[in-house]
């Protein structure tokens, strides 16, 4: 169990790995959602144990990690089986420190760090960890009488948030030990709960076509949350597309304008001086009509790296054909943007969103139209349907929705 802390602390990249003993696990969605977080990973040799059971260092490291909680530097134990040459010794007096642990609930001063953690423990412990205050000591279960009273509030709070679940028959056990594929699912849970609102979305459109202020602006209206246009000069006014007037009353409603270059030409085939001409041309008209230009988005695919001259004209640019999430530190000239049409599986989408969640991490859509409700989405299009229901995900996960410029200004950047 030593190695397997200190592959989760040292090495974070080795649980990106495919796990070879969690497939059509029941927790196996939760483990791997864990495990692209270093909370908790896998062993060397690709296995999770996920039948294994969790110790209360273990559980009580995986929470001052889940929760990103400053390990306290002390020097003396506050338990006298806890010697300070341990490596559980600082998450253990970090959970001490802040109130999670509480050495004179202990009996004799011993914590027995190594034996397994029980189920009403851990209950215990992460309701101290969200500092949630606890005011019934309904527990919710049918072998509620068997849940010492000392912990009937915690386990009431587990199960009013769903922080823990039950099993089939009612009843809580509340003396089981806690498996490492039971601590994954109460891990991820815990991450959720702590985690609302600290993800960012951003939802982009790009060639300002007049879908997007007929069918997205009233959506986004109607959620509050603002968009980015990153529009080309010459395409608005034009038939089919965005008006001058309709972008301004777009920003008025706490939208960002960016460049989409001046006519959408592919970079690798430019030297920096052509790059240079798509770049100030758009910023200029953009000046002209008063319209906001910070950020700016590549035309297609490009080989050459010209962030360097980028940065000469905006504060920061996106990607097309970007396919993670951005994750601090983050370079604001090369921040991934991720295609939202029929291409993106409704499964890949939420996956996107829960690790928005887990790791604090920023997600940028973009799409180029937004047709109405039941209609078939144009080539690189969504449908209103489509949106809404991202909307919805967004919305029940507590992300924040942002323009470019304020997501670069929330998120530590290089």
């Amino acid at each position: 169990m030593a190695i397997f802390f200190y592959i989760v602390t040292l090495v974070p990249a080795a649980v990106a790995n495919p796990l070879n003993d969690v497939a059509g696990h029941w927790a196996e969605g939760y483990i791997t959602k864990l495990a692209d977080t270093s909370v908790m990973g896998g062993y060397p040799d690709g296995s999770f144990h996920p039948e294994a059971n969790v110790t209360r260092e273990e559980f009580i490291k995986c929470l001052i990690l889940a929760l990103k909680i400053p390990v306290y530097g002390a020097v003396e134990s506050s338990y006298a089986d806890v010697g300070n040459t341990s490596w559980s010794f600082p998450y253990i007096e970090t959970a001490v420190v802040s109130g999670i642990l509480k050495p004179e609930e202990s009996v004799n001063g011993i914590l027995k760090p190594g034996e397994p953690i029980p189920r009403v423990e851990v209950a215990r412990l992460i309701v101290r960890a969200l500092k949630l205050a606890v005011e019934s000591n309904y527990t919710g279960y049918d072998d509620g009488i068997n849940i010492p009273p000392a912990y009937r509030g915690y386990v009431s709070i587990v199960y009013e948030r769903n922080l823990m679940s039950g099993y089939p028959d009612g009843t809580f056990r509340p003396w089981n030990p806690v498996t490492r594929a039971e601590a994954s699912v109460i891990l991820v849970r815990l991450i959720y709960e702590s985690g609302k609102g600290t993800g960012l979305v951003t939802i982009c459109y790009d060639h300002s076509s007049k879908s997007i202020f007929d069918n997205a602006f009233p959506l986004h209206q109607s959620y509050g949350y603002p968009g980015v246009n990153y529009i080309l000069p010459s395409n608005v006014g034009s038939r089919g597309m965005m008006t001058i007037a309709q972008l301004q009353e777009m920003e008025q409603a706490g939208w960002e304008t960016g460049s989409h270059s001046k006519n959408h030409i592919h970079f690798k085939d430019l030297r920096d001086r052509e790059i240079r001409q798509q770049l100030l041309q758009p910023k200029e008209w953009l000046q002209k009509n008063g319209l906001q230009y910070a950020s700016f988005a590549y035309p297609f695919w490009f080989d050459t790296d010209p962030y360097p001259v980028v940065s000469e004209y905006h504060e920061s640019a996106v990607k097309c054909f970007g396919n993670k999430i951005n994750i601090p530190p983050i370079n604001r000239y090369n921040l991934e943007r991720i295609m939202l049409d029929s291409g993106l599986a409704n499964d890949e989408l939420t996956d996107l969103l829960d690790q928005a969640v887990i790791q604090g991490g920023w997600v940028i859509f973009y799409t180029h139209s937004v047709t109405e409700a039941n209609q078939t989405p144009a080539n690189h299009g969504i449908n209103q349907q489509r949106l809404n229901e991202l909307f919805q995900e967004i919305k029940n996960r507590g992300l924040k929705v942002v323009t470019v410029s304020e997501g670069v200004s929330l998120k530590c950047l290089d």
